[in-house]
């Protein structure tokens, strides 16, 4: 067995085990105390209007997205990519405006989609090179997931995507060669998402102590730059 197989089989091993060990794990219900942010405020007549507003960077990363998708000629996982970002923007938008599990979906809806294809993409272009069969059951799986959520009221799938996205991304890049130039913006990306969710852990800390931006708003900042960032890769990089 060469080394590339054997990394094929830790990715599986890891996604597997994984989801072996969800199902161990206790239902998750949505919280309802998660639909009260710190920043409460109405301006120019937009209910919390900061979350509401903080949502743009979605909107100019995700047109950037499509723009160099198609300048570049990129495969239908990029296209799929950017317009969860920008679809992100109005979906955030709407939950943020009228907070509740039901349009909390329409938030989550283009994140899931966003996660599943970010991580199709990768397997795609580094695991099993060239391989359209993986993509459209992982954007089922993404979807699925987000539908389990409201239909049992589980986070626990959901939640699973996430980690997937957050974790396995980043041992597809330590662990299989990359056919491109420029892989350090995709890591660049991935750590803006990080620093997004520790704002958003920090919403009230930092509402408090700034009184003007809460954590949760800059929460959207980072991960919309992030979002951009993961498009600047796109449009910079070259076969090696």
């Amino acid at each position: 067995m060469d080394a590339a197989a054997r990394k094929r089989i830790l990715l599986a091993v890891l996604t597997l085990g994984s989801l072996v060990a969800v199902l161990f794990v206790k239902p998750l219900p949505q919280p309802a105390s998660y639909h009260d942010f710190a920043d409460q405020r109405t301006l120019l007549g937009i209910p919390h209007f900061m979350g509401v507003a903080s949502n743009l960077p979605f909107l100019v990363a995700g047109v950037y997205g499509l723009y160099n998708a198609a300048a570049k000629k990129a495969s239908a996982g990029w296209f799929v990519l950017a317009l969860s970002v920008l679809l992100t923007c109005f979906g955030s938008g709407y939950y943020h405006w009228t907070p509740s599990d039901a349009t909390l979906f329409w938030d989550r809806l283009p994140m899931a989609l966003g996660f599943s294809a970010l991580l199709a993409l990768m397997l795609q272009e580094r695991v099993v090179q060239k391989s359209d069969r993986l993509f459209f059951p992982i954007l089922a799986v993404g979807v699925g997931s987000l539908l389990y959520w409201r239909w049992q009221n589980d986070l626990r799938f959901y939640f699973l995507l996430q980690a997937w996205a957050v974790l396995l991304v980043p041992a597809i890049l330590g662990l299989f060669p990359d056919p491109y130039r420029g892989t350090g913006w995709l890591w660049l990306g991935i750590g803006f998402y990080a620093l997004s969710k520790i704002f958003e852990l920090l919403d009230r800390p930092i509402y408090g102590a700034l009184g003007v931006v809460s954590g949760h708003s800059l929460k959207h900042l980072a991960a919309g730059v992030g979002s951009w960032v993961l498009f600047v890769h796109l449009k910079r990089r070259s076969l090696q």
